[in-house]
Order: C-alpha cells, then sequence, then structure tokens
C-alpha cells in the first residue's frame, strides 16, 4: 500500500524514534506475525507489523502507541506490564486493567492522527471500542479472537465514534455487542 503524504511523515518519524532507542523493527511480507497482525514486545525490545493487510498502517500506529506507553512507563502500562498470564489464561480479574491500558494506547493514537493529520483514520475511535470491548468475551471465552471485531462493521457501527467507552461501558458491554462479537469472532 502506498502511503499518504502524512502517513509517510509520521512512519519516517516513528521509525527514527524507534532505532534510536535500539527497538528491531520488522515489517513483515505477510498477513500475520506471531499468529497475530503486530506487536510490540518490550522484554524483547521489538516492534512487528505484518504489512500484507489493508490496516497495516493503523497497526503499526497503535503498537507503536505501546512502545510509547511502555517508554513512558504510564500508569496504565505499569498496571499490566507485568501479567504475563494474561493471554495464556485470560484471567477475568485483569480484564478491566487491558481494556483500560489499551484505551489508553489508542487515545494516544488518536492523539497522533490529529496531530499529524493522518489520513484513511476516520474511524478508528468505534473500531478501537470495539476491539477494547471484545476483552470481555476473551476472558470469558477464555481464547483469544480468530478475528478482530474491528473487522466487522456490524459490530464497528455499535460503538461510539465520538468517544471512548467508558468504564462501566468496559465492564458490562450491551447484550447486542457481546453477542455479535460472540458469534463473529470466535
Amino acid at each position: 500500500m502506498k502511503l499518504k503524504k502524512n502517513q509517510s511523515l509520521y512512519l519516517q518519524h516513528a521509525v527514527q524514534e524507534l532505532v534510536e532507542d535500539k527497538i528491531d523493527l520488522h515489517f513483515s511480507r505477510t498477513r500475520k506475525v506471531e499468529d497475530c497482525a503486530g506487536y510490540f514486545d518490550y522484554l524483547n525490545k521489538e516492534l512487528k507489523v505484518a504489512t500484507w493487510r489493508k490496516d497495516w498502517f493503523g497497526i503499526f500506529m497503535h503498537e507503536y502507541n505501546h512502545y510509547k506507553q511502555w517508554k513512558k512507563q504510564t500508569k496504565k502500562w505499569q498496571i499490566v506490564e507485568h501479567i504475563d498470564t494474561f493471554f495464556d489464561t485470560f484471567p477475568k480479574k485483569y480484564t478491566l486493567g487491558m481494556q483500560l491500558m489499551e484505551q489508553e494506547c489508542d487515545k494516544m493514537v488518536w492523539s497522533d492522527v490529529e496531530e499529524w493529520h493522518i489520513e484513511g483514520m476516520q474511524n478508528h475511535i468505534a473500531e478501537a471500542n470495539s476491539y477494547h470491548i471484545s476483552y470481555v468475551n476473551i476472558a470469558n471465552n477464555r481464547k483469544w479472537v480468530k478475528r478482530g471485531a474491528y473487522n466487522f462493521p456490524e459490530i464497528v457501527k455499535l460503538c461510539p465514534n465520538d468517544r471512548f467507552f467508558n468504564v462501566s461501558e468496559l465492564s458490562h458491554p450491551k447484550h447486542e455487542l457481546y453477542s455479535l462479537i460472540d458469534d463473529l469472532c470466535f
């Protein structure tokens, strides 16, 4: 995918910062890396993104902002930083902490979108909300989704695009939204 002007400027800025901080950056010409679209691994100091996806740039922005959370040691990052069992056992007691850390990351992404005038991110808040809310389903099903909730327009349209979910909405998703995520994502 050819990047638009502001996307290219943002990517150059982010890559420079990652390289200066000795973060190994891998752009894989595949649809998945390590069975996901991308990730930031603070322990091994690496950021990987699968680029044979139409949404790869948004995934890069998200993972880059996880790197920024780690670098700044934000409180929400610190709360979940050492929870290495969540993705193995999906304990419900960590769900809200994970949701709030992911939400903080996506708020940072949205701030970058506005500051850099990034093209093509007009649905970011609704798509991010669908991702954050899916953590309730993930914890209840005790497994990771096969396909992210943000890939389904019928899920995304049930999420606000002008604000992020509040704590109550994150903890207790509407039944219709929860059911759709269960039906379509697992």
